[in-house]
């Protein structure tokens, strides 16, 4: 079938078949397709356009088409969604080289982020609001501890065999700093008065207030670093023989790049975990962003 481009949308006469197939609009005897469904079926073969009887290439429509919905309207389309240009239901369009903030992500909750990349393939990203809790139980005793530079030397080794704080080291236990605060706050922690001052000053107040409120949520918390993320997450420990892999990644971010999120979501799933963006505001809050398919 042919159609006429007129400057931005291309004009034919009605046709059934397409418009069951959700494309286009109806304007009485006519049919009138975006630019996008036009190249979209131009591409299939379905469709040739004219202007004022030029034929129009597909490469000349798409340079006038919005290049990131395309991709994602023909990706959608070819896993067999019937959907209308700019109807994308839960589906959002970003380039991979777009940055958005936590807030916008936060907004796009329950979505997915149908990013298109340099070479034109569409990945697809869920985000969720996250506001689980742990099943970590633990009955701590008071221990006295030494602060030594950017660590909290304790000698009760209890505290890591039994409840997984710090690192146990030839008979004492190092604490980090975030550790060393929280078990401080709760009282299970004895540290002179300079070094519980020095203590507060040198933590990350924001890395320490995310590090409270999931151990407040009842789950055990360690350094992520060897997964490049701010903590790795378990949802309990009952001892370090019986320790199980940690479910969660959680990363400290009030901006994200989709090359970021695209990275983060790949290194999580490859070692069996979920990754989840934090910032803190009032209080701390929580985004969890998965690879999906479709």
């Amino acid at each position: 079938m042919k159609g006429e481009l007129r400057g931005s949308y291309v004009e034919l006469n009605f046709s059934q078949r397409l418009y069951s197939r959700n494309f286009g609009e109806r304007k009485d005897s006519k049919l009138t397709l975006t630019l996008e469904e036009s190249s979209y079926l131009l591409s299939k073969g379905t469709l040739e356009v004219y202007e004022k009887g030029r034929k129009v290439e597909l490469p000349e429509l798409l340079k006038r088409a919005k290049l990131t919905e395309y991709f994602v309207f023909e990706r959608l389309r070819e896993s067999g969604r019937k959907i209308r240009f700019g109807e994308f239901e839960e589906y959002v369009p970003i380039s991979e080289n777009e940055v958005l903030s936590f807030e916008d992500l936060e907004k796009l909750a329950g979505k997915k982020l149908a990013v298109v990349d340099e070479e034109s393939d569409v990945t697809f990203y869920r985000i969720s609001s996250f506001n689980e809790y742990g099943k970590h139980e633990e009955e701590l005793k008071e221990v006295e501890g030494h602060l030594c530079r950017e660590r909290v030397i304790v000698k009760d080794v209890e505290i890591f065999r039994k409840y997984f704080y710090g690192t146990e080291k030839s008979g004492y236990v190092a604490l980090s700093l975030v550790e060393s605060l929280y078990l401080l706050e709760k009282g299970f922690l004895i540290l002179s008065d300079e070094d519980e001052s020095f203590l507060r000053e040198k933590v990350n107040e924001k890395l320490y207030r995310v590090y409270r409120d999931l151990r407040e949520r009842k789950f055990m918390v360690k350094t992520g670093f060897k997964f490049g993320s701010d903590f790795r997450v378990y949802e309990a420990v009952k001892s370090v023989k019986e320790l199980t892999h940690s479910k969660y990644l959680v990363k400290l971010k009030e901006r994200v790049s989709m090359r970021e999120l695209a990275g983060d979501t790949r290194l999580a799933q490859s070692v069996k975990k979920k990754m989840i963006y934090a910032m803190v505001d009032e209080k701390p809050k929580y985004l969890l962003v998965e690879r999906v398919r479709i």
